[in-house]
């Protein structure tokens, strides 16, 4: 498993995380904040991008390249 890959898995088991669990969670006078929805859906986008690079790139098809002659 890539980085890029292993961090797309932590991102989204943290979305799974905060939809299972609320993003605050309160235990008696104590209340913690976890990462805020958008921002981790942001990151997973990020992440999911950089995963289909880095297939792209094994596979032979890096970016499209388009050259154009002169006319």
């Amino acid at each position: 498993m890539t980085d890029a890959q292993q961090r797309l898995a932590e991102v989204r088991a943290a979305i799974s995380d905060v939809l299972k669990k609320g993003q605050r969670l309160r235990r008696a006078d104590r209340e913690v904040q976890l990462a805020e929805l958008n921002s981790l859906r942001l990151l997973e986008k990020q992440y999911a991008q950089e995963v289909a690079n880095e297939q792209a790139a094994l596979r032979g098809r890096g970016r499209n390249r388009v050259s154009y002659l002169g006319i």
